[in-house]
């Protein structure tokens, strides 16, 4: 940074007073400073050396804080100084991280020092001229000494780069660099040397787990005498919302006992049981146990599989019997199978393994039980594998399965054409029969299926050239219905009734039975014997009819 930028930076600060006018400062140190409005004063010094110049007045809001709130004796404090809106920049851009900000914390009372607080990467960007360079926080630690009341005080406050620093304290024009005036951003602190630990645990063995329904009992020392106590659990840190309302007392000498009760759906893991007298609090970390689990791996198999079972939230110490369950079919629990159980003991965090065989194919869930506390896991009991135990042997199945497609119902000719020629006559003034044969139809039934069917036969009225008509009902069968040859047939095909007329509704020339209940099917050739009735007077010539055959 060249060293005008340095000279912008405390031109800058003087414009920002002006600004805002006059500011409140506080005077006398608080329990907690800030957010406050406060005025600090600033002088530039080039290359960190000589007299400063360009005298600057700094108007911010600042907050001074410390954490933890109530430090112990030994504890490591880290201390932030926070200004809001820092200064504006002058003329001169300024390059992001450029300024680093050193502040100086005076330590008095109870123990004396200095903390120096950071923030190295100021401004976090790059600022043009006469642009907010934005607010910042500063940080640094001590470690609290004993018991007693200390103040923080800013003393000083360094914007510093490699080639020229500013440094502002209290508000006037001196030499801030060498002669230093203590501002009036001023924190009170109590180190405080009281402690906490817990006593007894109903339903445990430990004393640093509990779950819902559980009693905390205490014990406090350096608290006000003769004081009422209220406990609370809250999170790792001992903030956040304050669960359970437990009470206790202290006596002369500031040591007292006291219980909570862990109320129900209170927050499970880390937590921190926070006990106070009103005006210092002391603390002690418990862990609050929440439903007991258990995990299966693998949480399938098949007999003789060993799974692992794995549980957390379980009482530290408590004895945890494992075993296997069969399905619920009534009220619960569920049956036990023939397992032999196991027994598993949980460790200080609540967790346990234990490795279990399972070997009853009635096994439907796993379970681990430990006086009330109860837990489930199912398990898929596989017949795709097994583990003979020692001296003995497993046994897998297979389910076989077989598709059988239903074929069809259909029928063909046999040798032979679709012309069915009639014995020919010669008119004699007398009726006479004309004899045809109807060749072999060979039907065939492999639906595979309790269907019966039938094969029927119809005729139209025979038509003569150049004239005359022979009627349809003149023309009867006597049918025929024979297994075909080779054939393995289910049933026996039925022939239909002989010497039924062709015409009108048709005749039956072969019928298989209703099985109902029983497999039909087959191959069966059906045929028969034709008669025609030829009347006695009859135009001579070519007479002609369709037979048509219908399977169904």
């Amino acid at each position: 940074m060249k060293r005008i930028t340095r000279k912008a930076l405390a031109v800058a600060a003087g414009a920002m007073i002006a600004a805002l006018g006059a500011v409140v400062a506080v005077q006398t140190p608080a329990a907690a400073y800030g957010p406050t409005a406060n005025s600090l004063g600033c002088r530039i010094y080039f290359s960190d050396t000589g007299v400063g110049s360009s005298p600057s007045t700094w108007a911010d809001t600042f907050t001074l804080s410390q954490s933890p709130a109530t430090p112990a004796p030994g504890q490591t404090v880290t201390v932030s100084l926070t200004a809001a809106a820092g200064t504006t920049n002058g003329p001169v851009p300024l390059d992001a991280k450029s300024v680093p900000v050193v502040v100086t914390v005076g330590i008095s009372g109870s123990q004396t020092g200095t903390v120096t607080l950071n923030q190295p990467n100021y401004p976090a960007a790059a600022t043009a001229a006469y642009a907010k360079l934005g607010g910042f926080t500063t940080t640094g630690t001590f470690v609290a000494g004993p018991a007693g009341s200390a103040t923080l005080t800013v003393k000083q406050v360094k914007f510093a780069n490699s080639t020229a620093s500013t440094y502002c304290s209290a508000e006037g024009d001196r030499d801030h660099k060498a002669a230093p005036v203590d501002t009036t951003i001023v924190q009170a602190v109590t180190v405080f040397d009281g402690g906490a630990s817990i006593t007894g645990i109903t339903g445990q063995t430990v004393i640093d787990s509990a779950r819902a329904g559980n009693t905390i009992s205490f014990k406090v020392s350096g608290l006000a005498a003769s004081a009422t106590l209220t406990a609370q659990l809250k999170d790792s840190t001992g903030a956040g919302t304050g669960e359970g309302s437990g009470t206790g007392s202290t006596d002369a000498t500031g040591a007292g006992t006291g219980t909570l009760t862990v109320p129900t759906g209170a927050t499970t893991g880390k937590r921190t049981l926070v006990i106070s007298d009103g005006t210092s609090t002391v603390q002690v970390a418990v862990t609050i146990l929440g439903t007991p689990k258990i995990t299966l791996t693998p949480a399938a198999g098949g007999a003789g599989t060993t799974t692992t079972v794995k549980g957390t939230d379980w009482n530290p110490g408590s004895s945890i019997r494992v075993n296997g369950y069969q399905a619920l079919t009534g009220a619960p629990p569920p049956p036990a199978t023939a397992d032999p159980a196991v027994t598993a003991t949980a460790a200080t965090d609540g967790s346990f393994s234990a490795a279990f065989t399972v070997n009853d194919k009635a096994t439907a869930y796993l379970g681990a039980l430990s006086g009330s506390l109860y837990a489930l896991s199912a398990w898929s009991m596989s017949a795709d594998a097994c583990t003979a135990p020692t001296g003995s042997n497993c046994g897998l199945t297979f389910q076989l399965s077989q598709t059988v497609t239903a074929g069809s119902l259909s029928m063909s000719r046999g040798s032979g054409t679709s012309t069915i020629t009639f014995s020919g006559i010669t008119l004699n003034g007398a009726a006479q029969t004309a004899t045809a044969g109807l060749p072999a139809i060979n039907v065939t039934d492999f639906r595979g299926s309790t269907y019966p069917w039938s094969l029927t036969a119809k005729v139209t009225d025979f038509t003569g050239v150049p004239g005359g008509t022979i009627p349809a009902s003149a023309l009867t069968v006597t049918p025929s219905c024979t297994a075909h040859a080779g054939a393995t047939n289910a049933v026996t095909a039925v022939a239909g009734d002989a010497g039924v007329s062709l015409g009108g509704d048709g005749a039956t020339i072969c019928s298989g039975p209703d099985g109902v209940t029983a497999l039909t099917g087959g191959s069966f050739d059906a045929a028969g014997d034709l008669s025609l009735a030829v009347p006695a007077n009859l135009f001579a010539g070519t007479y002609a009819a369709t037979l048509t055959l219908t399977l169904g």
